[in-house]
């Protein structure tokens, strides 16, 4: 297929034809010949013509001008709340202490079980309870920052236990990294 940019018209393409300026293989009969040209407005008659002249040219016509080049439909975003998959940390207010969970269902409502679970009359008690009881201290529930967004479990998991790792002054229970090989613990204390 020879493509002709915008800038060529109907008579210099006839005169590189006929001259064999353009590189055709002579195996190539005119009649297969495929020429694709961009939709001009003031050339588009001249190649019509052309077609009835000629019977054994067929002229195609493209316009690289899309509606969609000019219309795109956007999606709204999505609330970093309504995600879901993620691995999320959420941070004390009154001091450094921070709390790494994973979920795979919406943000919003584990942090709602999280928040509420101070009302619950439980025997086992959050570490995110145990901190607000014992230090009367609460939590950012608004600007809880998400860390990883991962649909697989398994590696949801490993991506929970290694943010947990990296914690300064972690609330998280030493039960949450035990699956995590002791040979991680190196690379981790680098990054």
């Amino acid at each position: 297929m020879i493509f002709f940019r915008m800038g060529i018209d109907w008579l210099t393409m006839s005169i590189f034809l006929s001259k064999g300026i353009l590189n055709v293989p002579l195996s190539i009969p005119l009649m297969q010949l495929k020429i694709i040209l961009f939709l001009l407005s003031k050339h588009t008659e001249k190649f019509r013509t052309l077609r009835k002249n000629k019977g054994d040219i067929r002229i195609a016509f493209h316009s690289p001008n899309k509606m969609n080049k000019y219309i795109r439909v956007q999606k709204d975003t999505c609330p970093r709340t309504s995600k879901s998959n993620v691995v999320y940390k959420i941070r004390c207010n009154n001091c450094d202490a921070s709390y790494v969970g994973q979920t795979g269902r919406k943000l919003k409502t584990r942090i709602a079980e999280h928040r509420n679970h101070i009302r619950y009359k439980t025997s086992t008690r959050s570490v995110i309870t145990e901190h607000r009881l014992r230090y009367n201290h609460d939590f950012k529930w608004d600007d809880v920052q998400i860390l990883d967004e991962e649909p697989s479990y398994r590696k949801r998991l490993i991506s929970e236990m290694l943010h947990i790792k990296q914690q300064k002054n972690s609330l998280n229970l030493q039960t949450d990294t035990e699956s995590l090989h002791k040979a991680y613990i190196p690379i981790i204390n680098k990054v």
